[in-house]
């Protein structure tokens, strides 16, 4: 099943008729009714009854899950090996330490990959801490002579652990075998041990680090804030950032501190483009009055510009901005209804005029709607 996660839903739609199909009609397998440890499914012979079994439980159970997946370990082949790591992400916890542990001795190089970019993710895993370790002793903290700062010191050559842990001994686009050695052990190391050193992520990012290593350690901890889904490194990339912050990133950081960006006016000037999108992701619908009255005085001069061309078409036409006015009409707070008629009402261009007015319609048409299932309840 492509979407595990709507399996339940799917089943409770399907109801018991839908059941007693599925039973008779193998294709439909996968819409069978799934219980427990040891389910039939699991201990089938067909790769996709085992599959879909071990998809669903991971959604419900995943401690269950991998508990199954280390028995069964050693005598899967390694596309199914590979299979169940990719859907290790659905539940990743520290209940998977053991077997990705076991993963990384696996024959298979795409297995063992498979497993260290899910270990990047668990900053409290014995890998984790294997990397702290070495990067203690790669990375130190200068408090003299002069104000604290980051020194590297890296070692002439890597050992068989470091091997294991997925540390290659390649160059990497011409970056240079240690610059490659320390983006790897950076990038994999939990983002606690550098605000231990500096005090905090606003201050890691700020701490002096010798040149030639600079740009390495901030790739590193820019990666590892998107492996590690840190909201505090995101919100101090973003407070240093800003506009040219890394979009993966904007979408981590905690959405109350990108509501105070927004609010404070530090995204006035691209609010409508794909960064500003990306600070939006997220935010609880609906969106604060505040953001919606930043984004809808945006809106506004993109009309205002609009008017001056006398075109129909245009980047500042209400066309070019369809998918923003779809997150107007489902996102908008019912406090801004009045807002929308305003600038419909101020609006000199007859299809941004449009625009506001139906926006405001239609979520008119959504409060109404809640009104009635409230009333049902």
């Amino acid at each position: 099943m492509k979407y595990p996660e709507h399996r339940e839903a799917l089943l409770r739609l399907a109801g018991r008729r839908g059941q007693y199909l599925a039973e008779q009609n193998p294709d439909w397998a996968q819409l069978r009714r799934i219980g427990s440890r040891r389910d039939e499914l699991w201990l089938s012979p067909d790769p996709d009854d085992r599959t879909a079994w071990f998809d669903y439980i991971r959604t419900v159970d995943p401690e269950l899950a991998s508990e199954e997946l280390e028995i069964a370990w050693d005598d899967e082949p390694t596309a199914n090996r590979l299979h169940f790591l990719d859907h290790l992400d659905v539940g990743l916890g520290e209940h998977d330490y053991t077997l990705l542990e076991r993963a990384l001795d696996d024959p298979a190089v795409r297995v063992r990959e498979r497993a260290i970019q899910l270990l990047r993710q668990l900053p409290r895993s014995p890998f984790a801490s294997r990397m702290v370790t070495r990067a203690r002793s790669w990375v130190r903290l200068e408090t003299k002579p002069l104000r604290p700062r980051l020194a590297v010191r890296l070692p002439g050559s890597l050992d068989d652990l470091a091997f294991r842990d997925g540390i290659e001994d390649v160059h990497y686009k011409n970056k240079g075998i240690r610059r490659w050695w320390l983006r790897q052990v950076v990038t994999a190391t939990p983002l606690t041990l550098w605000e231990s050193m500096a005090g905090s992520p606003r201050d890691a990012l700020t701490i002096p680090i010798e040149k030639q290593w600079r740009d390495v350690m901030i790739e590193s901890w820019t990666a590892a804030t998107v492996l590690q889904k840190n909201t505090a490194w995101a919100s101090a990339f973003l407070e240093r950032d800003g506009r040219t912050t890394d979009r993966r990133i904007v979408a981590i950081a905690d959405p109350r501190e990108r509501v105070e960006y927004i609010v404070a006016g530090h995204a006035d000037e691209y609010l409508l483009g794909v960064d500003g999108s990306a600070l939006l992701d997220g935010i609880d619908r609906p969106w604060p009055l505040a953001v919606a009255e930043k984004l809808l005085n945006a809106l506004e001069n993109e009309a205002l510009e609009h008017a001056a061309t006398g075109e129909d078409l245009g980047i500042h036409s209400r066309h070019s901005h369809f998918s923003t006015l779809r997150s107007v009409q489902a996102r908008f707070p019912f406090e801004a209804i009045p807002l929308l008629r305003s600038a419909a009402s101020r609006t000199s261009d007859p299809g941004w005029q449009q625009a506001f007015t139906d926006s405001a319609v239609n979520i008119e048409q959504r409060r109404l709607r809640l009104d009635v299932l409230r009333s049902h309840r």
